[in-house]
């Protein structure tokens, strides 16, 4: 009970202001130079390295292209790239994926003079085409376009659904192209699966690691949606009775909150909505934003999940080709700073550990968790981290407000750099970064403020081997804070603990590597790890050392694995 108050108390809240919510539509075309013709159903991938966007091919007016062209996010200017060796045959209606490992741009498929089912890549820093198919045409899937694929990061794979030609019809097979082994693979499950179509749209869910397809072209506009499992590769219908109207030659997107948004496309004409699916709840929300683009369909739409931003390029609006450049992004973005909520610092933290994020505008309101597994959405506010590996995880929420969080570090988090972002139900956003170590240990004390009387409690086990509780720290009214209980160590047959509790320090190394000081004197540390009650707390188990009788109040000083967490404050009679 002792150590639930503290852990409670080390876990207060402060208030905050508010932030502008909500998504906005940007122009950012540019006023002058060089640009690439008016076109649609072209593919756009993000260079993260360059921080561009890549365009390649499209139906301009002219026809099929087979160009390459960068567009510099920052001075929003077009450059016509000069690559190197024989380009791909121009072409519409194909599939392009960023594969991070190969620092490369690779399309797959597509419509020119016939259909194709050849396989390129094109690396971003020689600016190489390289044609990776393989020999055989029966070692590849049947010639199509209008398909719709993703990047599946596990598998280093291309991964496509779908597709037409005239020659075959529609088709409702998953192929893989993976790049270590330049093969295809058939993933086409058994069971459910969407039905034959064409001009789909498709977006990756990090999250869920699966695909997401949405709509489409059979005998007319298709409406439905449905999630491929990546790992199980298995097709779910999420359908709900409420949606939008059913459309082709859509673009997509899965946003930094894990929903899938849809903007424009063709059915009974043409649309420049945009639409949000709860990929949890299976739910659409239209989004009302000003000034978007015009009606138009075959847009080229790149995500920039970094950014949690998206560029959507030219396609066809009711008066033929475009090629002006928009921007969906969120009205404001404002900064978060995440510490141990033990210690307050935030140098470094560790995975499982208690950490608390501040920041404006983070919740609409506030809430805490009141049950265990800890929820990953309070109050309509989440928050992810996303570790050095790309690898992009929910947060376990003990707390929101709209000031402060108070959450997990999740569970497998990489040691190295790692982005924070938190989203609130009214759709803005914080982002901040944090360094990932193993062991980051932190010490929790009376006041919550990461320094003064620790939060602990003697254990005292006497000869006749009957054990009490008694506490370091007592609440003085005139001061307004707790301060230190002399800790009475006994007689010669008395044995005195000192039970300590922190967090970020339970993968540590060896218990050797667990080194506690109590006023300059050694102490033995005979337990360092999970307490056991509370999630992310850690607990560790001195044995007090004799000589500190009538020292009166010292600094205790814990290193684990050679990384010293906050000092605290104890006293001994």
């Amino acid at each position: 009970m002792v150590c639930a108050v503290f852990f409670q108390m080390a876990l207060a809240v402060f208030a905050v202001a508010q932030n502008t919510p909500g998504w906005q539509w940007r122009n950012i075309t540019p006023a002058s130079g060089a640009m690439p013709e008016p076109r649609r159903d072209g593919e756009a991938i993000y260079d993260p390295a360059g921080k561009r966007i890549i365009l390649f091919g499209g139906n301009s007016n002219e026809g099929p292209k087979n160009d390459t062209w960068a567009f510099d996010l920052a001075t929003r200017t077009w450059t016509k790239l000069t690559t190197v060796g024989t380009a791909p045959t121009g072409r519409l209606g194909f599939d392009a994926v960023y594969d991070p490992v190969g620092h490369q741009m690779v399309i797959y498929s597509g419509q020119g003079a016939g259909f194709f089912n050849d396989t390129w890549t094109l690396n971003l820093t020689t600016l190489q085409w390289t044609d990776v198919s393989p020999v055989s045409d029966s070692a590849r899937p049947k010639k199509r376009y209008g398909s719709g694929a993703v990047f599946d990061p596990q598998t280093r794979s291309l991964v496509s659904f779908a597709g037409f030609t005239s020659e075959a019809g529609r088709f409702q097979d998953t192929q893989s192209f993976g790049l270590a082994g330049k093969a295809w693979s058939d993933w086409t499950p058994g069971g459910s699966k969407p039905q034959v179509r064409c001009l789909l749209t498709a977006a990756f869910d990090p999250i869920g690691r699966r695909m997401i397809i949405y709509a489409g072209q059979r005998s007319g506009a298709l409406d439905d949606i449905w999630s491929f499992d990546l790992a199980s590769r298995q097709w779910t219908n999420m359908t709900p009775a409420v949606r939008p109207p059913g459309r082709f030659w859509s673009t997509s997107f899965v946003n930094k909150d894990g929903r899938f948004v849809i903007f424009g496309g063709s059915g009974a004409g043409n649309f420049n909505d945009t639409w949000e699916f709860d990929l949890s709840a299976q739910r659409w929300t239209q989004l009302q934003i000003e000034n978007p683009p015009s009606q138009r369909n075959g847009m080229m739409g790149v995500y920039i999940d970094t950014e949690d931003r998206f560029i959507v390029i030219g396609g066809t609006g009711n008066s033929g080709n475009l090629n002006d450049v928009w921007e969906l992004s969120r009205k404001s973005t404002a900064t978060v700073s995440t510490v141990s909520a033990a210690s307050f610092d935030g140098t470094t933290l560790a995975p499982e550990s208690i950490v608390a994020a501040f920041g404006t505008n983070l919740a609409t309101g506030t809430q805490s968790a009141n049950a265990a597994p800890l929820p990953t959405t309070l109050a309509g506010t989440s928050l992810r981290v996303k570790d050095s590996l790309g690898a992009e995880r929910l947060a376990p929420l003990f707390y929101v407000s709209p000031g402060q969080i108070n959450y997990l570090i999740p569970a497998g988090t990489a040691a190295g750099s790692a982005t924070i972002t938190v989203t609130s139900s009214d759709g803005s956003t914080a982002t901040g970064s944090v360094q990932i170590a193993d062991v980051a240990p932190s010490l929790f004390t009376a006041n919550s403020s990461g320094a003064g009387v620790a939060a602990a409690v003697v254990l005292r086990i006497r000869a006749n081997g009957s054990q009490t509780l008694e506490p370091v720290a007592e609440w003085n009214a005139s001061l307004s804070r707790f301060v230190a209980t002399p800790i009475d160590l006994g007689g010669e047959a008395d044995q005195v603990y000192l039970l300590l509790f922190g967090t970020g320090l339970r993968f540590r190394g060896s218990l050797a590597g667990v080194m506690v000081s109590v006023g300059g004197q050694a102490a033995q540390v005979q337990y360092a790890g999970q307490q056991g009650d509370f999630i992310g707390l850690d607990q560790i188990n001195v044995l007090a050392p004799r000589s500190l009788i009538g020292r009166g109040e010292v600094d205790l000083t814990l290193t684990a694995d050679g990384k010293t967490a906050n000092t605290v404050r104890l006293s001994f009679k």
